[in-house]
């Protein structure tokens, strides 16, 4: 992808994670964030109200969108290492901050407007922090896989963030949340995909092993998600791998080698899910409490699931990195010198 080419993807990646970014925090998490009291019927004691599973969903759109919009940047700079540093330094402040808005509990569509040009704000000055940082090299090809491989599994994780209602959902304002969820989620997911192919693909050879993978990794989301929205193992494991192997074909490496990576990162899923799960309760958890919201009912979970997908993208990004390595070149043997006759 050529360099004008990469700075517009990046560009828009970081316009898409600022806009979705402020929709979710002043016009979503006002309206999901539990208020009020309730009156228990049997003690008739009265009671603040309490979230459940996935009230939350727009602190997930929120941190995805601030990941997107780092994506941007580590795009513009070509993952370079000083770069990617720059990022990470306005990425956690960009982080604390919207946890702190969320507990002034910031509301309204002119906020919106506003929290979107100040975000647009803050990834126009990274970027071009970033840019000046890595003096246009061309970043680390270590960096590159990994910042890559993350993109395409929260491009996935994405897909797993739902409200916290049973189906049908037929309220008119449930109906338009969740159209607003599906078109917010429908966003995030094509640019972390277009970011993640942006920083490895070069060829049309890699294009078409690439795009085999994606593929499986679509296949797998519609089966994890669709339907009646359970989470269905088989596909749960085929995007978080199909996005894994995405991304590590496009490396310089035989067919062959990628069956490793397929392997190893299927077995890992299992202990990493029940980890990550247990984890990012605890992360979850401490955000809430944090930006000052209703806790979670004690008998459901307030997963941090942006922390769960972005540990997972590390930990498969080093595996596969590690498994489609080049070999180390040999040395050349010098030759036997052959003593003179006579």
């Amino acid at each position: 992808m050529g360099r004008k080419w990469r700075i517009a993807v990046g560009a828009l990646a970081g316009v898409t994670g600022a806009v979705t970014w402020a929709l979710a925090a002043a016009i979503y998490q006002p309206f999901m964030q539990p208020d009020g009291f309730w009156t228990d019927s049997a003690t008739g004691a009265t009671l603040p109200e309490l979230a459940s599973n996935n009230t939350y969903w727009p602190r997930d759109i929120r941190q995805l969108a601030i990941l997107l919009a780092l994506g941007g940047v580590l795009l513009i700079c070509r993952s370079d290492p000083r770069g990617l540093a720059v990022g990470g330094v306005a990425t956690v402040g960009w982080l604390g901050a919207d946890l702190w808005l969320d507990r002034i509990d910031v509301a309204g569509g002119t906020t919106a407007a506003w929290l979107a040009a100040g975000g647009l704000a803050v990834f126009a000055a990274t970027a071009v922090l970033a840019h000046r940082a890595s003096a246009g090299a061309d970043g680390s090809p270590l960096a590159g896989h990994v910042t890559a491989t993350v993109a395409a599994l929260l491009s996935v994780t994405t897909m797993l963030v739902s409200t916290p209602w049973d189906e049908p959902v037929t309220a008119p304002d449930q109906v338009a949340v969740e159209n607003a969820l599906a078109v917010l989620k429908a966003a995030l997911v094509v640019m972390f995909v277009v970011t993640a192919l942006a920083l490895v693909v070069r060829t049309t050879a890699q294009v078409r092993r690439v795009a085999v993978f994606v593929g499986v990794a679509a296949l797998g989301a519609w089966l994890a998600v669709g339907g009646d929205g359970g989470a269905n193992p088989l596909g749960m494991a085929a995007m978080f791998v199909g996005a894994t192997l995405a991304v590590a074909a496009a490396r310089d490496v035989p067919p062959t080698r990628l069956l490793p990576v397929a392997i190893v990162s299927g077995a890992a899923l299992l202990p990493a899910f029940a980890a990550l799960y247990l984890i990012g309760m605890g992360v979850g958890s401490a955000m809430t409490v944090v930006a000052g919201n209703p806790p979670v009912n004690g008998a459901d979970s307030d997963l941090a699931l942006t922390f769960c997908g972005l540990a997972l993208g590390l930990l498969l990004a080093s595996l596969s990195h590690l498994l489609t390595r080049a070999a180390p070149a040999r040395p050349h043997a010098e030759p036997t010198p052959v003593p003179n006759g006579g």
